[in-house]
């Protein structure tokens, strides 16, 4: 048997398929994203590739199934997008996964406290482990630009063809035309892949849900400390 990680994505499995990886590997990769963009030089769809791509990685180390992209819209409430979220780890839970990984970047503190909620809430009733992070939050944070140096690399790694280079422009008095590259962008990719792919390693092995609370804790105080 081959000791390769067993990974796919759901929408692309047979029914027998996504039992094997379950059985082997009973993990679920969650991406989301905003629909939105901070730069005319890039696609509406960059954080939903950007994250995909991250999960595809890290799922690539350690195995599972890969969901699509589920999608938030800044001009829908934030409750709709919590009931979205909630019916798929109900789904996930229900479909034998121990551990559901949720990754996207939130645009506000109210909607990062939102995922957590949703997040302990399916941990609580279902008994399946939620980590939910954002795309650079194991690595650092400052990567999570908006239009600027790390995020344009990223496109330039994953998707070159939609991004239009005459359209970029400086940010924070950084050249970013002459800065951005796709070498750079892959090298983002893999730290995050690999950084997101040991961590789930770990719930994998240990099941500590004490490394989860830790984390959302961290996040709920240093939110707390930017109100002071």
């Amino acid at each position: 048997m081959s000791s390769l990680p067993c990974w796919g994505r759901a929408t692309e499995l047979l029914f027998a398929q996504q039992q094997q990886i379950v059985t082997r590997t009973p993990v679920c990769w969650l991406p989301w994203a905003t629909y939105t963009t901070y730069g005319n030089h890039l696609p509406f769809g960059t954080p939903g590739f950007i994250t995909t791509a991250i999960v595809e990685r890290a799922a690539q180390r350690v195995g599972g199934v890969v969901y699509p992209v589920l999608w938030r819209d800044l001009d829908l409430d934030i409750n709709l997008f919590r009931q979205m979220l909630t019916a798929r780890l109900t789904t996930v839970a229900g479909q034998a996964f121990q551990i559901a990984v949720v990754v996207g970047r939130s645009e506000n503190t109210t909607d990062d406290l939102s995922i957590i909620e949703v997040a302990e809430s399916a941990q609580h009733q279902h008994r399946i482990l939620v980590l939910a992070v954002s795309p650079f939050e194991l690595v650092d944070e400052q990567m999570q630009d908006h239009g600027a140096l790390w995020e344009t690399s990223l496109m330039l790694a994953i998707r070159p063809d939609l991004v239009d280079v005459n359209q970029i422009a400086d940010h924070d008095g950084q050249d970013v035309r002459h800065v951005a590259s796709p070498s750079l962008g892959q090298q983002a990719l893999h730290l995050a892949g690999e950084r997101l792919a040991v961590a789930v390693r770990d719930l994998l092995e240990r099941r500590d849900t004490s490394v989860i609370a830790a984390l959302y804790q961290q996040r709920r105080v240093r939110y707390t400390s930017q109100l002071l």
